[in-house]
């Protein structure tokens, strides 16, 4: 049925606990069908070129009191951290380092609480064989965390020291999916289970559809 989400009458319900065989999150429903669809589409496209994938879980807050930024501080973001991704695989290349090919997909979705600002919802994907976690949490850099907090400081307009806890990495929120491993079914349902927590109706910002709700294209 046609679903009136703020001013987006395009957007679908869906109100089952699962999607094409995948479990939903339980407590959550209803949920937007149509972001179900992009997380579904991002996470087999990265498996369909990684068959081992990592993923994981970011939340990215605005300052209290930053003056209004759209979703393309999001396009900043993945701009900053895509770059800062090929130098490191440039870097490895030039000290004769094996490396992988990685094309980085992301699926994020923008809310709004009871914060004064919004927040975004961030899963970021990779090759398994060439990046499998995010590292200390707390490191200024050379790790993936470090440069998911440049990447958010850039974005903002933000020297990275400022940024305090304007990223936050949520507990157990780093998965890896192998294919031909025994686990692959529980570990993809695990996986498609927390990240479906994005489609939620409830606390989203608006029923525009392409400021509150993005993926990879590929």
């Amino acid at each position: 049925m046609t679903n009136n989400i703020g001013t987006n009458p395009n957007l679908t319900i869906h109100q089952a606990n699962d999607y094409h065989g995948l479990p939903l999150l339980d407590g959550h429903a209803p949920y937007i069908r149509e972001y179900l669809d992009g997380i579904h589409r991002t996470i087999f496209s990265a498996l369909s070129e990684y068959p081992r994938t990592f993923a994981a879980r970011v939340d990215l807050h605005l300052p209290e009191f930053a003056f209004p930024i759209d979703s393309a501080v999001i396009s900043r973001f993945t701009a900053s951290f895509n770059s800062q991704i090929r130098a490191d695989q440039t870097r490895k290349s030039k000290r004769n380092k094996r490396t992988h090919p990685c094309r980085v997909r992301y699926v994020w979705v923008k809310e709004k609480g009871t914060a004064i600002q919004s927040h975004y919802h961030l899963l970021l994907l990779f090759n398994h064989d060439c990046y499998h976690c995010l590292g200390d949490f707390g490191a200024g850099e050379g790790n993936l965390a470090a440069k998911v907090k440049r990447a958010w400081a850039r974005a903002i307009g933000y020297d990275v020291i400022d940024i305090g806890g304007l990223v936050h990495f949520p507990k157990n929120g780093s998965y890896r999916v192998i294919t031909n491993a025994p686990s692959y079914s529980h570990d993809l349902q695990q996986l498609f289970k927390r990240v479906s927590y994005f489609a939620k109706v409830r606390t989203k910002c608006s029923g525009d559809r392409t400021r509150s709700f993005g993926c990879s294209r590929n």
